[in-house]
């Protein structure tokens, strides 16, 4: 009988009522009403009738009913009342005929209200369902600065293309990128409306995993189900997902649940300044004699040829100095392709026998962490400081600390108190390049101005820009390779028409590929990350562990020589950060102040300039366009910031 799910319906609402009321929390149905005034409403608009997820119903648009349903909308009042006996005979013909004319609701910031019809949802909650048909008023609230407003609207776009209300996520920038996680007709500035296969096949997606993952005790982690949704496909990819079985995702996410936790903590990456000494420890295995072939194959991926290449040229180096370094006990070998070949020469490379493997670019980041998820056999590490997951560490160079004793060499020796300096992506690092840069040559001149100006830029050229500021001593790209001449490389100055080198910085890779092969050969790989068990990790090392350093001109006066000298000697010993100290920004605000420095993390993530810079830091939508995916992917924005 109907009175009979009445009462067990009751009984639910008294549990949840008790639970709530022993939490402090209200025990009723919350009332939109009371959470807003009319005057927070820009406008109404109707949206139409269709399904709505019940699990985004959050309450009633008013108070007249609020105190006859719990806050999970079962009923309360008592089976005698008249209540009671309207919602039980609304049970037995939803029994009968299902719900039969559509609710009323108001949708706020994403959530559903409901304007007539609670005793329906009431019913269909009870009866299990996960829809009902709805007619859908959105109520737009007013422009405010704040990070749930910037989110709805980012969420109002994606309702636009995509049609989905279920999905939620709690990252600033979120929805854009879920948008580009899905591949779909149209660009990334004006997206295609889904048809409906897509927006079926995406729905079921989500289901299958909302469901899995939950049943998973996801709720515990301190992440929306969407925030998890998203990070599944931006390292899956939708082509590895799309018709899957449910058995097959369920896999897919026991795989990369790590990923979840690592999302979920405040403070997501670790960085790894200098070699630990966990990372020194010797397994207890390692000290048994070792039988059958113990030999360490190793595969370096690089995006060009080496000999044209200053960046894979240097990474080269480092690869024959483990050579040399450890002999028999290793091989190397190296694989040349591009991005999009990256994944098929991973794996051509463990069927190679290759068990650790170097991708020594930023652009392999994202099928770096592809593969480390389908070969959990490997280890994997990606030069990039985007550290963004967990199952893959990256690495890379204090190359800041160089570029702030450049900086000083600059400052000294300019005649205009004009210096130029050519960057290449707005991405992870360049603006602390840049401003480790700036700080070196205010430290020896306070009055010199460095000029900033991009390689990348569409239509334009910095030397052009340079010559019309009558700037002859410039900053320019770090590294050269065999094949390169020396013109634009490091700093150099322009004299008559005639270029000459003074200093340039040294990318001394092998000591830090020397260090990770010896942790893998010793047994102690996993020590650095049961030390950091919800966190990504990024080695980036600098002055102190040999791996970066700087060379400087004879030419140079001898003054500045001993300067030079030391000021890295206080940065090899750890006794001196360029990011300490009182620092201003372009806005005149103090961005450090006295007694203070700069953690790894604010410095990576710098996206602020130095208050004797004159330029800016560009839109990625300014680069040239095959330059954009690449920083945009590596913006040195948190990626819920990245829209």
């Amino acid at each position: 009988m109907a009175i009979q799910d009445y009462a067990k319906a009751q009984k639910l609402a008294e549990k949840h009522y008790r639970q709530a009321v022993s939490r402090g929390a209200h025990p009723y149905l919350p009332v939109l009403e009371d959470l807003l005034r009319q005057s927070e409403i820009e406008r109404q608009v109707p949206v139409g009738q269709f399904e709505i997820p019940i699990s985004l119903i959050a309450g009633t648009a008013n108070s007249e009913r609020t105190s006859a349903f719990s806050g999970n909308f079962m009923p309360l009042l008592s089976c005698e009342t008249e209540f009671a006996g309207k919602w039980s005979a609304l049970y037995d013909s939803v029994q009968e005929v299902g719900v039969n004319e559509p609710i009323q609701v108001y949708e706020y910031m994403q959530r559903f209200y409901v304007i007539e019809g609670n005793k329906r949802v009431s019913v269909s909650k009870y009866n299990g369902a996960v829809s009902i048909l709805a007619v859908v008023t959105r109520l737009v609230p007013k422009a405010a600065d704040t990070q749930e407003y910037r989110i709805y609207t980012e969420f109002l776009e994606f309702y636009r293309i995509a049609g989905i209300y279920e999905i939620q996520i709690s990252q600033e920038g979120g929805f854009p990128r879920l948008l580009r996680a899905i591949p779909n007709a149209g660009t990334d500035e004006e997206p295609a409306v889904w048809d409906e296969d897509l927006r079926r096949n995406v729905k079921f997606l989500y289901a299958v995993f909302e469901n899995y993952y939950v049943s998973k005790n996801g709720p515990r982690v301190s992440i929306t189900v969407g925030d998890a949704f998203l990070r599944f496909l931006e390292i899956y990819g939708c082509d590895q997902v799309f018709g899957r079985s449910s058995l097959e995702l369920h896999r897919m996410i026991d795989r990369v649940w790590t990923e979840f936790r690592v999302l979920a903590d405040k403070n997501p990456g670790s960085y790894i300044l200098n070699p630990t000494q966990e990372s020194k420890k010797v397994a207890l295995m390692k000290m048994l004699p070792l039988t059958g072939n113990s030999v360490l194959h190793i595969a370096f991926l690089f995006a060009k040829d080496p000999q044209s290449s200053g960046w894979f040229y240097n990474h080269e180096i480092g690869r024959r100095y483990l050579e040399d370094t450890f002999g028999s006990a290793i091989t190397t070998k190296s694989y040349i392709c591009p991005e999009s070949e990256a994944e098929a020469t991973i794996e051509q490379a463990i069927a190679d026998g290759c068990k650790l493997i170097f991708t020594t670019s930023p652009v392999y980041h994202a099928v770096s962490m592809r593969m480390a998820v389908a070969h959990p056999e490997i280890i994997l590490l990606n030069c990039s400081m985007n550290t963004a997951y967990k199952q893959v560490r990256t690495y890379y160079l204090r190359i800041y600390e160089a570029k702030f004793i450049t900086g000083i060499i600059a400052g000294s020796m300019t005649e205009n108190e004009r210096v130029g300096y050519i960057a290449d992506y707005p991405i992870l690092g360049t603006p602390a390049s840049v401003s480790a840069f700036a700080l070196g040559v205010k430290l020896v001149n306070p009055r010199a101005m460095v000029y900033l100006d991009w390689s990348t830029l569409e239509h334009h050229d910095p030397v052009e820009y340079f010559r019309s500021k009558q700037i002859d001593l410039i900053s320019d790209r770090d590294i050269t390779a065999p094949l390169l001449d020396d013109l634009g490389f490091g700093l150099y100055g322009i004299y008559g028409g005639v270029s000459f080198q003074l200093a340039a910085p040294v990318w001394n890779w092998g000591s830090l590929y020397e260090d990770l092969v010896r942790s893998v050969l010793i047994g102690a790989w996993k020590n650095d990350s049961n030390r950091n068990e919800t966190q990504s990790l990024n080695y980036y090392w600098g002055m102190s562990s040999g791996a970066i350093d700087v060379a400087c001109s004879s030419r140079l006066p001898s003054g500045t020589q001993k300067l030079v000298k030391l000021v890295q000697e206080r940065m090899t010993k750890g006794e001196f950060e360029p990011f300490s100290g009182v620092i201003y920004g372009q806005d005149g605000k103090c961005h450090v102040g006295q007694d203070q420095r700069m953690t790894a993390e604010e410095i990576v993530r710098m996206d602020w300039l130095p208050d004797n810079v004159v330029g800016r830091l560009p839109e990625v939508s300014e680069l040239q366009e095959q330059y954009r995916a690449f920083a945009k992917w590596h913006s040195f924005k948190r990626p819920e910031e990245t829209a």
